[in-house]
């Protein structure tokens, strides 16, 4: 099984897919409608899904909408749904890069829009909450099971090398 968790419109073909809404722009419905709640730290409702069912897990564009301390059980959570030696892939904003486009005067989609998720929305899902660098990504994962972390080019959201971030882990 592939899974693309936090879709939005990309309900890939051969991929189950998972998000808290069902995006009018997705060309088929998603596969499982899930908001994660947290109580603090913790996962309160995990997804309705085997241990190890995945051979891949992606999740594009998401890890920065959940505060910090939340983080660490996103994160176990795929690790839990993706069998050993599987890929997780994320792409996120690499906050190094959006503070270098700030500081150099970039408009506000390459900087601001890194930190603070895209004002035009008028959606809280959309709204980021979190951060990451390459380093602090890599030690998100390593703590929390994965192994062989790796950052790669971006393949989404026009292959923004200049703002984005890819990293596969197994």
């Amino acid at each position: 099984m592939k899974i693309n968790f936090a879709c939005g419109y990309h309900t890939w073909d051969g991929f189950y897919c998972v998000d808290a809404v069902q995006n009018p722009r997705a060309k088929r419905p998603v596969d499982l409608l899930h908001t994660l709640r947290f109580e603090g730290e913790r996962l309160l409702n995990p997804l309705p899904l085997e241990d190890d069912c995945a051979d891949e897990l992606h999740s594009i564009h998401f890890i920065e909408h959940v505060y910090a301390w939340e983080a660490p059980a996103v994160i176990r959570e795929f690790r839990r749904l993706v069998k050993p030696g599987g890929l997780l892939v994320l792409e996120l904003p690499d906050l190094e890069k959006a503070c270098r486009n700030l500081l150099s005067g970039t408009k506000d989609q390459y900087s601001m829009w890194s930190l603070y998720g895209d004002p035009n929305k008028i959606d809280p899902f959309m709204c980021h909450r979190w951060g990451y660098t390459p380093h602090t990504i890599k030690t998100l994962l390593t703590e929390n099971g994965f192994k062989r972390v790796q950052r790669r080019p971006p393949q989404f959201h026009g292959k923004r090398d200049y703002r984005d971030m890819r990293i596969e882990a197994r």
